[in-house]
């Protein structure tokens, strides 16, 4: 493995910030661009080192308040910059869609992959982390923060206007073969959702198997992305003994926000996520 100390394109970051102890950078060329993945080491390791996938218009620093207090109990991991998502991927793959993103994520797996058996999947890196999860049998352990699921034919379209109309189509995240997975996955799930993350779409005007949207709830305005029936769909496909679930309260999509504003619930949610890794 190629680490580096230094990151070229720090000053691309969204949150430049110090990590809690070392850190190291991986570069990967493909066709005709480089993207970077950063790496967080752990001083006394406690768990082999976990894969991360972010979210949409994430780079590799969005979950460090997770992933450094995850650092310090002595979990390290590998996140990788994706195309089409942040200065930081710039210029990055022409036309970056989900399926580039699984072959970009999985290329930086690679340099993990004989210790690695935990995925950590965020919104949009949810999905990712499920189709890398069908394609590596050595993981055994999925940690899904507010997760999405879409269907199997908007993995190809190009982000943009026809990637948005292909996943907003009415129940078209029930047509995704990563429920089949689940059903006969043979580790463990965990489901780290916002409260206000996942609201009956019904309740608020929406027709079914469309996402709430945005709306205000007793004055305060709440980001609910994801169709109700998604989080129903995936916990059903996970057999009962093998799924935890984590409701953070008064939280919505925003997860990572919300754990960077609420230190001491960020503290808590990595408690949990430390020792469903290290269990």
């Amino acid at each position: 493995m190629d680490l580096t100390a230094t990151a070229e394109q720090r000053a691309c970051w969204q949150y430049d910030e110090p990590a809690p102890g070392a850190e190291r950078f991986i570069e990967e060329a493909f066709d005709s661009y480089r993207q970077q993945a950063r790496m967080l080491l752990a001083d006394a390791e406690q768990a082999p080192s976990v894969f991360v996938v972010g979210g949409a218009r994430s780079d590799f620093t969005r979950l460090n308040p997770l992933l450094y207090r995850l650092q310090q109990q002595g979990i390290g991991s590998l996140t990788g910059n994706l195309s089409g998502h942040s200065r930081a991927s710039e210029p990055g793959a022409l036309a970056p869609s989900l399926a580039i993103n699984l072959a970009e994520a999985l290329r930086f797996h690679r340099h993990i992959a004989e210790q690695c058996d935990t995925l950590i999947g965020h919104s949009l890196g949810g999905a990712i982390a499920l189709k890398m999860a069908a394609q590596l049998p050595a993981v055994r352990k999925l940690v899904l923060i507010c997760p999405a699921v879409y269907p199997d034919a908007a993995h190809q379209v190009p982000f943009g206007p026809a990637f948005s109309a292909a996943i907003r189509q009415p129940y078209a995240f029930l047509d995704c073969d990563s429920y089949g997975f689940l059903r006969q996955f043979q580790g463990r799930v965990l489901l780290v959702i916002g409260e206000y993350d996942g609201l009956n779409s019904k309740a608020f005007g929406q027709g079914p198997g469309t996402s709430a949207g945005t709306r205000w709830l007793s004055g305060v305005q709440r980001y609910s992305p994801i169709p109700e029936e998604v989080t129903h769909a995936l916990v059903r496909s996970v057999p009962a003994p093998h799924v935890e679930c984590l409701l953070l309260t008064d939280c919505d999509h925003g997860i990572a926000a919300h754990l960077r504003d609420a230190p001491q619930v960020a503290d808590q949610v990595a408690e949990v996520v430390a020792a469903f890794i290290r269990d």
